[in-house]
């Protein structure tokens, strides 16, 4: 690896504050450190020593996790959809605030490639079949199916589409998403998606982590993060969590949604990569985040959903804001993902930019702006709470929890 000490310095020990901006609230710096809270200081979010079975995650467990069910908003949706596309000019638009992007991995390729595992054999393995042609494996993790209908209901427009090419999820930004594995107790393992957004950190949806009831009761066990998983190949080896941080309106929602803050951060152990220690932002890169940014505005949803190549592999859906739901602090994209999804990130400006591009108003590149949270059975929707001063509130304490974590 070519040496790059002073880039590993300042990048991993900066941290970031966020810009007030009237009375939205505070828009997140991304990327690096941690934020402050709103003036209306949210509650402290609730944390979790995590103890995780040793040598728990077998091949047969990770074949046979089920995607986690999405939550269903059905109960909020409208009876009549709105006739007028969203993002319109009759209310203003949030003042951008500060913005930081995301962290490509410090470590080159062939220092990675010794973290190649295989989890599990899927019963018809996709690893060398994917022209055109090709046939999903036998194996469904989900009985459901998702509407073979791209462009969403009333103007909700969305594309959907899997990664060309597919091994494009080895790169950054793809690499630093990932599959979430976890133990309902008393119910089973399942999977949910989610994102790498600092150096020890991982983002997530709050009900791939606690019950959103019970107390204590509610945390689920053996949380274990596969980056760019595919094809029960870990590339970049698994990343167990030693503690867990829910927002106090996830922890206390009694796991309805719509909710105001229906994520999550993990903390995961560091492993040895060639006798050295590493952190799993090192290893992978990291995305970065923004704060009240879901509306309007246009992303990039990716994640694992149970419909599409049996979970087996990152899926993005690339949508604009669609409804904002003030009552709950949510908003809703065109989406056709399913369960498997939750948890998964909702990124402006994906990607890296390309020559002569220096962005329009806001060209900070791969922010994390939301996760996915829930759905609905009879539309092809899909809504995530709005990152504010309850996720500044989250990851101020996850960034404190250990010296390095951000």
């Amino acid at each position: 690896m070519k040496a790059r000490p002073m880039m590993m310095g300042m990048a991993l020990s900066f941290v970031a504050t966020l810009a007030v901006a009237g009375d939205d609230g505070v828009r997140g710096a991304s990327g690096q450190g941690p934020v402050t809270g709103s003036e209306d200081r949210p509650a402290v979010p609730a944390v979790k020593n995590l103890n995780s079975r040793p040598g728990y995650w077998t091949p047969e467990r990770y074949r046979n996790a089920r995607p986690m069910p999405l939550p269903t908003g059905d109960d909020a949706l409208p009876q009549a959809m709105p006739d007028e596309a969203p993002g319109g000019r009759s209310e203003p638009l949030p003042s951008a605030g500060e913005s930081r992007s995301g962290q490509p991995p410090l470590l080159d390729a062939p220092e990675r490639e010794p973290l190649e595992k295989r989890l599990y054999l899927p019963d018809e393995s996709r690893s060398d079949n994917t022209g055109p042609d090709a046939v999903a494996p036998t194996q469904q993790r989900a009985k459901t199916a998702a509407i073979p209908l791209d462009v969403g209901v009333g103007r909700a427009y969305f594309s959907s589409q899997t990664l060309v090419p597919v091994a494009a999820d080895r790169e950054y930004p793809y690499a630093a998403i990932g599959q979430l594995f976890f133990t309902v107790p008393g119910e089973g393992d399942f999977a949910c998606s989610g994102a790498v957004v600092a150096p020890r950190l991982v983002l997530t949806a709050g009900h791939c982590v606690h019950s959103g009831a019970n107390g204590e009761q509610g945390w689920f066990a053996n949380l274990e993060f596969v980056p760019a998983y595919r094809d029960g190949v870990a590339p970049f080896s698994t990343w167990k969590a030693s503690a867990a941080f829910v927002t106090d309106p996830w922890y206390n929602g009694k796991g309805n949604v719509p909710n105001s803050a229906d994520y999550a951060l993990l903390e995961m152990d560091d492993q040895l990569v060639g006798g050295v220690s590493r952190r799993i932002g090192e290893v992978v890169g990291f995305l970065g985040y923004q704060t009240n940014s879901l509306y309007p505005n246009h992303a990039h949803l990716i994640g694992y959903p149970s419909a599409f190549d049996s979970g087996e592999r990152m899926h993005q859906v690339t949508a604009q804001s669609y409804r904002r739901e003030r009552k709950y602090n949510t908003v809703t994209y065109g989406s056709d993902m399913n369960e498997g999804s939750s948890g998964g990130p909702w990124v402006i400006n994906f990607g890296p930019a390309a020559t002569g591009q220096t962005g329009a108003d806001d060209p900070a590149r791969n922010r994390i702006i939301g996760v996915t949270s829930y759905g609905f059975q009879t539309t092809e929707l899909q809504g995530s709470s709005t990152l504010d001063g309850n996720f500044s509130s989250l990851l101020n304490k996850g960034c404190a929890r250990r010296e390095g974590n951000c």
